[in-house]
């Protein structure tokens, strides 16, 4: 066969003498283009590879930074509202948020000291900044394991009050998120990692991040670098930098891997070209070389359309001339238009018309230009709905710097703005009513004093009278229905002028500007006491409720919102004094007797501090029948530093507002059991001391376990201490005076029923209490000789309590007709001026000794 082929060669080579010449000039050309093709073939397979590689971390970088960033902007719009939410409302905005972005494994609200992690920058000013920390390990923050592939990411905002931070609002990023993008597609041994600027390994193959790229990113927000070693591969590594979030995509492709095919067909070329006979097998080759490297690129560029194909945003691609020819899956989902529909279509067919045509000709000034644009679009879905996206468009150029296409992507953040903009009612309103909250009512009033410079402002001030009594009795639950109520009410009775507002509690104030004239003001006021003056129903039980109400009215030039709040207050003040269910217009003598309140309070608050001017003063209680005394009811006296002796109605409601009272009643307890101590040392009987507790202690203190403590500390008897309380507190719905009176039954101290028939006690009350005493109040007992009706009342008292097995105190006697007539309809104990004064614990021991001495001779 080889005999065969020479001699087929040879006689070839005779008959055409110029052949061979012709083949060695043939193949000296050919291997000078092969080379050529080689040499270009080899450098432009490089740069296609390492552009592929480019636009592919690019894409990855993108969706990724898209992503962290719509975290990152709910975070920081949640952070300034902290403040302002209550607990229920930012659990419900974290649980909306945490519907919306299923890359957070959770969101916390982290107090500054438990948030060291995000403590990295100075944060004494009121910034908000969101960063996103290095990784960490665990589900979640405050969720720690020992696990390396328990991993995620930190995102920390801060929040402020008063200027100064006080915390930080933390988001936990599941990294696994975006290993489903970079494990979606095969990327023929590509090997892509996520760092932080750090050098932390965020997300891949837990590669460290390559020294050139660390000192690289610092400066640039990309880059490309071949690397060829001896020994090692030649490979290329590819970056790419977020532009405001602290992490870099990098990406390793080996030249072995990516160039396998070219460097195979390369080989085949070389040693194929030896043998001149096999032309048409190397032209074949060749071909399957240039079929193979467009199939690769295809695949690149399959890849890259995948990636975006696959994304969560939202992306169309349009011509220079903006008309659409590309759309993903996530657009058709956005927006219900499939390719069929819009293609050929321009992005009008979103417009919802929410913006204006100079918005649109801002846009198109900016991309046609060459540069990227980037804001918030309300369009409008095939459906008709509206949706928010945050809208990036990006130009397309061709090598010659001319734009051939444009490339939008939208990141749908509709949930996330109706969440901000829930945060921001909840701010701004009342939860429960939805009226403006006193902040924001503030802020209204401020608005028009610095906008207007004529007319007059009214300002009226709202309180509801007995308001706490239906939340103890009924709870809390009628409470809100009663302020609910109350707010309809107020809304239907105002005029458009008006701007309503729940201050807290049962306080409403609204402001009325322009007014007209003051009288409107009062003709206001009078509408609203009358339409409160209603009665109110729940679940059977039926009050009537009424309301107090302040008005202040100044011209608003020179008008500032603090002293029209105050001079409402003021005035409504005076309207609860004054019997409340009314209204009263504030005038200047309203400011003397608040400060004279203030004053009140403020040497109070010092008198009880240092126990200066308060004493203790003690009435003797007799028994009916005999006139011996059984005992006293001890009493508060105070003395201001000049010497006044003030009226304990004049101070105590002040103590019970302020609270004062708790504070003031632990004094009273200790002084009263070292002083029944003294006299049980020096041999006195002083009987039963009655000391009289209010209900603001038995509500919210544990004012029995201070009695039962100082009682065990001098040693005085249970059988020798009485508590009196009013009637009014046995309708409080407390667990916490619940409990103080079931201390005093289970340590046999006895409960007197103080001014009975004053308040609005049931019987169903005083059943379930089982007190020991009924004490008639004084009013009635003033009636005794020439009121019949009183007569009545403390005789139906008497038979009420012998019925319930009780003894009854009569006080505020003064006359011998009052003592013969509680005696016959057998009164028990007796108490008054007739008997004694209040004396002083000196008075008091010489009474008790006279007593003695007097009993002695008889």
């Amino acid at each position: 066969m080889l005999k065969i082929w020479r001699q087929t060669v040879g006689e070839h080579l005779r008959r055409q003498p110029v052949l061979l010449p012709a083949v060695v000039i043939i193949l000296v050309c050919l291997s000078v283009i092969l080379h050529q093709l080689l040499q270009r073939g080899y450098e432009r397979a490089l740069n296609e590879q390492l552009a592929a590689n480019v636009a592919l971390v690019h894409a990855i970088e993108e969706s990724i930074t898209l992503s962290i960033q719509a975290v990152s902007g709910s975070l920081s719009s949640l952070s300034p509202q902290i403040p302002e939410l209550s607990d229920t409302a930012i659990l419900r905005v974290e649980k909306q948020l945490l519907h919306s972005f299923p890359q957070l494994h959770s969101i916390e609200v982290v107090p500054l000291s438990d948030a060291i992690l995000c403590q990295t920058e100075p944060t004494s000013s009121n910034s908000s900044k969101v960063r996103l920390l290095t990784p960490q390990d665990g589900h979640g923050w405050g969720v720690n394991v020992r696990q390396q592939s328990a991993r995620y990411w930190p995102v920390c905002s801060p929040y402020y009050a008063e200027g100064q931070i006080k915390g930080f609002v933390v988001g936990s990023i599941d990294p696994n998120y975006y290993s489903n993008l970079l494990s979606a597609k095969e990327y023929g041994g590509k090997e892509i990692d996520v760092f932080h600027t750090s050098g932390e390994n965020m997300l891949g193959s837990a590669l460290p991040m390559p020294h050139w790229i660390k000192e690289a990113s610092q400066s640039t927000a990309w880059g490309v670098q071949r690397i060829e070693k001896e020994g090692v591969y030649a490979y290329s590594e590819s970056f790419r930098a977020a532009a405001f979030i602290p992490f870099v995509v990098t990406l390793r492709s080996y030249d072995h891997i990516d160039l396998a095919i070219w460097s195979s067909d390369a080989w085949i070329l070389k040693w194929s070209f030896a043998v001149f006979g096999l032309v048409i097998v190397i032209l074949m080759l060749m071909s399957f070389v240039f079929k193979h490297r467009y199939e690769r690129n295809n695949g690149n560029n399959r890849l890259l359309s995948a990636a975006i194909r696959n994304t969560a945003n939202a992306i169309f691609i349009t011509d220079k001339k903006g008309k659409i020819h590309w759309i993903n899956q996530a657009f058709t989902k956005l927006t219900g238009y499939t390719i069929q529909e819009i293609r050929g279509e321009t992005p009008r067919i979103l417009n919802s018309g929410c913006q204006d045509r100079r918005y649109f000709r801002d846009l198109w000034k900016t991309i046609s230009s060459g540069k990227s644009w980037r804001g918030e679009l309300i369009n409008r879905d095939k459906s008709g709905s509206l949706i928010t996206v945050n809208q990036v468009i990006t130009p397309i150029k061709s090598v010659t710097g001319e734009i051939e296409n444009y490339i939008a992507v939208h990141e749908d953040i509709s949930a996330r703005k109706i969440a901000e903009e829930h945060a921001i009612f909840l701010a701004k309103h009342d939860g429960l009513t939805s009226l403006a909250n006193r902040r924001y009512f503030e802020e209204q009033i401020n608005e028009r004093i610095h906008g207007y410079s004529q007319g007059l402002i009214g300002l009226i001030f709202i309180d509801l009278d007995r308001f706490k009594e239906i939340n103890d009795t009924l709870g809390h639950e009628a409470g809100d229905i009663l302020l609910k109520r109350t707010a309809n009410k107020l809304q239907s009775i105002l005029p458009d002028t008006a701007t309503l507002a729940r201050l807290g509690g049962d306080e409403f104030a609204l402001f009325v500007y322009p007014l007209a004239d003051r009288e409107e003001m009062t003709q206001l006021a009078q509408a609203i006491v009358s339409g409160l003056e209603t009665p109110f129903d729940y679940q059977g039980s039926k009050f009537f409720v009424t309301c107090s109400v302040g008005v202040a009215v100044n011209a608003i030039q020179g008008a500032d919102t603090s002293t029209l709040l105050r001079q409402a207050d003021m005035a409504m003040y005076r309207s609860k004094q004054e019997g409340r269910n009314t209204y009263r217009i504030f005038d200047s003598s309203m400011d003397e007797i608040m400060k004279h309140r203030v004053a009140l309070q403020q040497e109070l608050d010092e008198a009880i501090r240092t126990g200066d001017g308060l004493s203790l003063d003690f009435q003797p209680q007799v028994n009916a029948c005999t006139g011996a005394v059984i005992g006293a009811e001890l009493l508060f006296r105070w003395v201001r530093k000049s010497g006044e002796h003030v009226a304990p109605e004049a101070f105590i409601p002040i103590l019970e507002e302020s609270g004062q009272i708790v504070t003031l009643g632990k004094w009273i307890i200790q002084a009263c059991c070292k002083q029944l101590h003294e006299w049980r040392q020096l041999g006195l009987d002083v009987g039963k001391t009655a000391i009289n507790i209010s209900t603001v202690q038995l509500s919210n203190s544990n004012v029995v376990e201070d009695l039962l403590a100082a009682m065990e500390e001098y040693a005085i008897p249970s059988e020798t201490m009485s508590v009196e309380l009013t009637e009014t507190a046995l309708m409080v719905s407390s667990a916490t005076l619940t409990q103080n009176l079931m201390q005093l039954v289970e340590n046999n101290i006895t409960i007197t029923i103080d001014d009975f028939g004053t308040g609005y006690c049931s019987l169903t009350y005083l059943k379930r209490l089982d007190a020991h005493y009924l004490k008639i109040d004084r009013s009635f007992v003033a009636g005794i000789g020439h009121n019949e009706t009183d007569e009545s009342i403390i005789l139906a008292t008497i038979a009420m309590a012998k019925g319930l097995k009780m003894d009854v105190i009569a006080e505020g006697i003064e006359t011998q007709e009052q003592v013969d007539f509680l005696t016959q309809h057998q009164c028990d104990i007796l108490q008054g001026y007739y008997f004694g004064e209040p004396m002083s614990a000196l008075m008091y021991q010489q009474h008790l000794f006279t007593a003695k001495n007097d009993s002695s001779k008889r």
